[in-house]
């Protein structure tokens, strides 16, 4: 059985090491939140089999987090079997954790479903430029907030605490008159204040104030977990200030992909409708879908291949085999380097047979290269578990992509 712990802030970047490796990454796994909620939950922590494990607990009821790790890599009966006692329940796990549960597992796990549990992945290239009928109403609101006020924007650092804390008390208060789950909305200020009293034991935390006359009108915290994804953890406006949400919106997208992030997770709707309207019409890339799965009762690893052919300015590069973790380092180290001065690059995954979280960081390290240097990059021939991987993630609206036929 796991030998669970309590933890602290000196374990954060061993966690953050694990977390990083997960393909799919609820919010409900963030460092700070999992700080916040630590002594209310009982959370505690186990490095297991090359896992992160949580397990929460209050009173007689104890539920288990997703395991943080390259999901694709485990021996989930093995582990299972040796560390999961039957009837543990799961909550907050992601989809694509949840199909390899099932792959591999099979009738031994129960899974319920709950939309609001859903997370919104946002594309923040999209969100900035608020192009398309789509955007209209966002795009108004926020053009009508820069004319109407003049307004500066200041990072939030130490000395802008209390007016901060002070503003998120009275858009709380706001906020509760306007919804029904008024717990939640109270654990949300909970977590807030915690994240001000530690913000400087986090590494990864940034945000942003908008001021009005010297007053707050809106905030926004982001948790950068990886060098091209965030978490968007707390973000409020003052209503009386038309706009001042969607210019919110629009200037943390813009911070955002300034430190080169490219997606923000926002946290789940809790079924407020309200909330909920409103992120819908953030018009999110996909919804990361999380569920909850009761557990009721060596993998043969390929090397990858890789083989490329340059004409000029292009470069086509074959990828087949199985691009794991194990398989991941010496690929980039052997792709990266191809991609020096070229313009247009063609991934030809014709071959591949399953990509994993790792593998997966090499296409967006790619485009991210080819991008940098003026050039655009098209993936072809995408078989059935990479689609999914890209579907689930929201990449395959980013990536220039066409499937492998059917045969």
């Amino acid at each position: 059985m796991i030998d669970f712990k309590t933890f602290d802030f000196d374990d954060n970047e061993r966690y953050m090491d694990y977390l990083q490796r997960c393909i799919q990454i609820p919010s409900n796994a963030s460092p700070l939140l999992l700080l916040a909620n630590r002594d209310k939950s009982n959370v505690q922590r186990a490095y297991v089999d090359n896992l992160c494990w949580h397990k929460f607990s209050e009173g007689d009821m104890e539920i288990w987090g997703p395991p943080a790790g390259d999901w694709d890599e485990i021996n989930w009966k093995k582990v299972f079997s040796a560390h999961v006692p039957a009837g543990t329940i799961f909550n907050f796990v992601p989809e694509y954790l949840l199909k390899i549960w099932q792959r591999d597992l099979g009738d031994a796990i129960e899974v319920d479903d709950d939309r609001d549990m859903w997370d919104y992945i946002l594309y923040l290239d999209r969100m900035e430029k608020l192009e398309g009928k789509k955007f209209k109403r966002i795009r108004n609101a926020k053009n009508s907030f820069e004319k109407n006020y003049e307004s500066t924007i200041e990072e939030i650092k130490p000395d802008n605490f209390n007016d901060l804390w002070q503003f998120h008390i009275g858009a709380e208060k706001n906020l509760q008159d306007r919804v029904e789950n008024v717990e939640l909305a109270q654990a949300d200020s909970d977590q807030f204040l915690f994240a001000l009293n530690h913000w400087n034991d986090f590494k990864n935390l940034f945000g942003f104030v908008i001021r009005v006359d010297g007053q707050i009108v809106a905030y926004s915290v982001d948790e950068m977990i990886d060098e091209t994804h965030s978490i968007g953890l707390f973000a409020k406006a003052d209503y009386n200030f038309s706009g001042a949400n969607e210019f919110a919106y629009w200037n943390d997208a813009k911070i955002n992909l300034e430190r080169g992030i490219l997606t923000e997770n926002l946290t789940d709707d809790v079924g407020e409708e309200n909330l909920r309207f409103f992120k819908e019409h953030l018009y999110p890339l996909v919804m990361l879908k999380k569920y909850i799965v009761t557990y009721n009762p060596a993998e043969d690893v390929r090397d990858v291949k890789i083989s490329s052919k340059r004409d000029g300015d292009n470069l086509t590069i074959k990828i087949s085999g199985k691009l794991n973790t194990d398989a991941s380092l010496s690929a980039k180290n052997e792709i990266m380097p191809m991609l020096d001065g070229v313009k247009n690059v063609t991934l030809d995954l014709n071959g591949l047979e399953y990509i994993s979280s790792s593998g997966l960081r090499i296409l967006i390290a790619a485009m991210k290269k080819i991008r940098s240097q003026g050039g655009t990059m098209t993936v072809k021939n995408v078989g059935e578990q990479v689609r999914e991987v890209l579907e689930m993630t929201g990449f395959a609206q980013i990536f220039n992509l066409s499937w492998r036929p059917n045969i």
